[in-house]
């Protein structure tokens, strides 16, 4: 009996000694994964503000296009139509005088005289006081000014040309700089 008790007593004290091996290996399991885990957040952490400044650059680059320093002093060229022209000239205070000059036939053409600041800020020139107006000319070359109106309308820079869209021009032209 002493001896069933001696080896009942090894079995247990090996059990025991065999739980605590497993709960030691469980561990250090534990505290591998917790290690991995964490250098796998590190990892995560540092792609994401890669990603998070690739994304700003990205961001910037396109913002570029649309707002920012613009030169608009020259003359453009409406390329979708290639019906309107358009002369701006920069004042001393920075603000520009623009006049635009849409072809409708070889007798009649619309004239917009326009005055704005362009804001770097938005990158866009908007006017609530445009001068809108439609010249026809005879057989004999005389002009008539008729439809004498008051326009509202921006121009947008979208890279190095320019949208404009006015409240008597249904559609918007794109303006490329001849010079």
């Amino acid at each position: 009996m002493k001896k069933n008790m001696i080896t009942r007593l090894a079995a247990i004290a090996g059990a025991a000694v065999l739980t605590a091996a497993m709960l030691a290996g469980c561990g250090a399991k534990k505290e591998e994964q917790a290690a991995t885990g964490e250098e796998t957040a590190t990892q995560v952490e540092q792609k994401g503000e890669e990603a998070l400044q690739e994304a700003d650059q990205v961001q910037n680059e396109v913002l570029a296009d649309f707002v920012g320093e613009m030169d608009l002093e020259g003359s453009w060229e409406d390329e979708v139509s290639q019906r309107a022209g358009m002369d701006v000239t920069k004042n001393e205070d920075g603000s520009y005088d623009i006049l635009v000059h849409w072809g409708s036939s070889a007798t009649e053409t619309a004239i917009w005289e326009i005055h704005g600041t362009y804001d770097e800020v938005s990158g866009m020139l908007s006017y609530e006081d445009g001068a809108y107006s439609v010249h026809t000319f005879d057989a004999n070359n005389n002009e008539t000014v008729s439809s004498e109106e008051t326009t509202s309308g921006a121009f947008m820079k979208e890279g190095d040309k320019l949208r404009w869209s006015d409240s008597k021009n249904s559609d918007d032209a794109l303006f490329v700089k001849m010079d």
